[in-house]
């Protein structure tokens, strides 16, 4: 553009007049002012065309990292899933082991009680032999009847005899009078409702007809009419069976 400008208005000035060569001097400025503007279109251009290219690659990248998060997270909820069956199986296991547990405690707690049972009896039997008025207060016992809940407890004893410095008086909590009806069971009422008849592994047929500051949980404090008999029968772990 420079050099065709170089060869014409040198012309333009010897021929034309003044008016004339002002004008074709504008339009060759105007000229100029196209072409820089063609030229920064251009340059425009391509730097778009070189962001687009960028876009594209930033897309592209965005996507594949779409792809790659879409895999973590369905790998991470396989995960999970897996997780969660081996927390359900370990908690079958656990209440399995726990079943076989308290099985092999209730026999435990079976054996422990036939094994108190044969020592009270055996005490029973040499008081007996030594003592001609413990014969006399010693009652038989009722054969074990069969059928209805059964329960282990631990097992203390109590008694109206003036001597038994922790007895309860002569009255129940239910109102049995313990000189007239000495079989009675002391009980906590909220696992053993007052008013049930029991068999206690032992001791005998008596109704849970009374209650205790410390009998709380699984527990019975069976009634005897002397102290003698409470020492005698002391702690141990029995059977006891609900008949109604």
């Amino acid at each position: 553009m420079n050099k065709i400008k170089k060869l014409i208005l040198p012309v333009l000035v010897l021929t034309l007049s003044g008016g004339l060569i002002f004008s074709v001097y504008e339009v060759f400025q105007k000229a100029d002012i196209i072409y820089s503007q063609q030229k920064e279109i251009k340059n425009l251009t391509e730097e778009n065309k070189a962001l687009i290219g960028k876009v594209d690659d930033l897309s592209t990248q965005l996507d594949e990292l779409d792809k790659r998060l879409d895999e973590q997270i369905k790998n991470a909820e396989k995960i999970v899933e897996q997780a969660d069956k081996e927390k359900k199986a370990l908690e079958k296991e656990v209440k399995e082991k726990d079943a076989i547990i308290q099985q092999k405690d209730n026999k435990i707690a079976e054996v422990e009680a036939m094994k108190a049972d044969k020592k009270a009896k055996e005490a029973t039997a040499r008081t007996m032999e030594a003592s001609p008025k413990a014969k006399e207060e010693t009652k038989t016992l009722p054969s074990e009847p069969s059928g209805g809940k059964v329960l282990y407890m631990e097992s203390t004893a109590y008694s109206s005899d003036p001597a038994d410095t922790l007895g309860g008086g002569t009255i129940t909590a239910t109102g049995q009078n313990l000189l007239q009806n000495p079989m009675a069971v002391a009980v906590d009422p909220n696992v053993i409702p007052l008013g049930t008849k029991l068999y206690v592994e032992g001791y005998g047929e008596a109704y849970a007809v009374d209650t205790g500051g410390a009998i709380k949980g699984n527990i019975v404090d069976v009634h005897f009419p002397t102290y003698a008999q409470c020492v005698q029968w002391g702690r141990r772990t029995v059977k006891v069976t609900i008949l109604g």
